[in-house]
């Protein structure tokens, strides 16, 4: 478990979480709380586009791209393969 844990960091980040990011997370519209946190340590980062998730429709209230993994994966096999065209 610890070495899969160690190789997914090496293709994801991990934000921080502020006073900022929870606030917005209990004020928000968000139906479960740590949705709302992840959305908001995401939004406020500022660098991040989008949360890939298979609970798209708990983030129907950001304003981030919402992407399922197998979405994700098709859209990026995709776009590689029309670059390398």
């Amino acid at each position: 478990m610890i070495e899969k844990l160690k190789q997914l960091l090496t293709i994801t980040e991990v934000l921080t979480t502020d006073k900022d990011a929870i606030l917005k997370a209990l004020n928000s519209n968000f139906k479960d709380f740590e949705d709302a946190l992840q959305n908001y340590s995401a939004e406020l980062n500022g660098q991040i586009d989008l949360i890939i998730t298979r609970n798209i429709k708990d983030f129907k209230n950001s304003s981030l791209g919402i992407m399922t993994p197998g979405n994700y994966l098709k859209t990026t096999i995709a776009s590689t393969q029309n670059l390398s065209e």
